[in-house]
């Protein structure tokens, strides 16, 4: 079934849920990036990709198991991993650029900068796509 096919209701349902992993994966994102900058001395550029990874493995779980109730194993659980990584390459990329070009262009703090990027590409981008992977498919009688 595609999200498309969802009654408006549980859409709205499904992209709450998703919200709430995207706010619980930027804050693993601004967590790790914090840390990273201010106890690991890294700076803000270098801190970036790692702390962008591990919100990433927060948001596949999340939105797999949580926003998108999918129980699927096996086969299908590795091509959702191979697709959503896919679509997170681009994703990262797209956050990186953003990132950088917000804290080498505007005055705006790092951690608003990361915010304000990681919101636009998650709803502009990335969760129409995990609807597609995570879609589930009609019952079979």
């Amino acid at each position: 079934m595609q999200t498309d096919s969802l009654p408006p209701a549980r859409q709205l349902h499904r992209l709450l849920r998703s919200s709430g992993v995207g706010a619980a994966a930027t804050l693993v994102d601004l967590g790790a990036l914090f840390l990273l900058v201010h106890r690991a001395g890294l700076a803000p550029a270098g801190a970036n990709i790692p702390a962008l990874l591990l919100g990433l493995a927060a948001q596949f779980l999340g939105n797999k198991l949580y926003a998108f109730e999918d129980r699927s194993r096996g086969r299908t659980l590795v091509a959702q991993s191979g697709k959503f990584a896919l679509v997170e390459l681009g994703a990262l990329a797209l956050n990186a650029l953003l990132f950088q070009l917000l804290i080498t262009r505007t005055p705006a703090p790092y951690l608003l900068a990361r915010l304000v990027a990681s919101a636009l590409v998650y709803f502009g981008y990335s969760f129409p796509l995990w609807g597609r992977i995570f879609r589930q498919e009609p019952a079979r009688c």
